[in-house]
């Protein structure tokens, strides 16, 4: 981050103007903010340059959880850095149990005998 912010400062001092404390920090190569059409623009032209079909940052927040829930983060941990409630997550990301629940019942089957 820091290098960043670094890079912004620069960046507007090559064009006579300084960042100042309240300025975002995110600034695209005109020294404008970084806004939601922005970040759209962004998205489109990485689908279209890469051929992507379904991209989106909905599908990148998706992603990210699914992978956080299947690595064992704790369901309230994933509600607390996404900012929404534990239900919430597990409602919307239950799906991504569905292997962890087999493979947890696969092994109390294989500790409980059965004649």
């Amino acid at each position: 981050m820091a290098s960043f912010k670094s890079w912004c400062a620069e960046s507007k001092k090559v064009y006579g103007s300084e960042l100042e404390d309240d300025d975002y920090v995110s600034i695209t190569a005109n020294l404008e903010p970084i806004s939601s059409s922005y970040i759209v623009k962004m998205f489109n032209a990485l689908k279209n340059k890469h051929q992507i079909d379904r991209f989106s940052a909905h599908i990148l927040r998706h992603t990210f959880v699914s992978i956080l829930i299947a690595e064992g983060v704790a369901g309230t941990t994933v509600a607390k850095i996404i900012g929404d409630t534990p239900e919430m997550v597990m409602k919307a990301y239950a799906h991504s149990l569905d292997d962890e629940e087999l493979r947890a019942t696969k092994i109390l089957s294989s500790l409980i005998k059965l004649k």
